[in-house]
């Protein structure tokens, strides 16, 4: 650069950092999407994860199926009741985490959740009374489901 004159080197140095910084710009966006798409598969295997604990008490206890699937109720006094108590409290957070993350997925997936999350409280009486009696424990988007 000796034979160059200063504004030509500057011209030089300007249009250098200006690729350096598009480049960085490029490398920032990139490096989003993989956060965004690590995330995702995060919050996809904790979902899969929770529904898979659900599934393993049901397995342990098959006769409690009927409570969150078929619409059938099961009374305080009932010697499963509080079993079934607690399994729906288990099932309310599965239900409230797909809730929460449908808004952070494609379409299609975010909408089946919904729907599934809807549907199984209109098969769950036990999962509907226990979150009325406890609607401040959980996120307005799982209780949106109840109305």
């Amino acid at each position: 650069m000796s034979g160059m004159d200063p504004e030509t080197i500057r011209m030089v140095v300007d249009v250098s950092g200006l690729a350096i910084t598009l480049a960085g710009f490029v490398f920032v966006i990139m490096q989003i999407r993989r956060l965004g798409q690590s995330i995702r598969t995060t919050a996809h295997a904790a979902i899969y994860s929770q529904a898979a604990d659900f599934r393993t008490h049901l397995m342990t206890y098959p006769e409690l199926r009927k409570y969150f699937f078929d619409g059938a109720n099961i009374e305080t006094g009932h010697p499963d009741y509080e079993r079934a108590a607690t399994l729906s409290e288990l099932f309310l957070n599965y239900l409230e985490h797909l809730s929460v993350q449908k808004s952070h997925f494609a379409g299609t997936d975010g909408t089946a959740w919904i729907k599934f999350a809807g549907q199984s409280l209109e098969r769950s009486p036990i999962s509907r009374r226990r979150l009325q009696e406890n609607e401040a424990a959980y996120s307005p988007k799982l209780l949106a489901l109840l109305r």
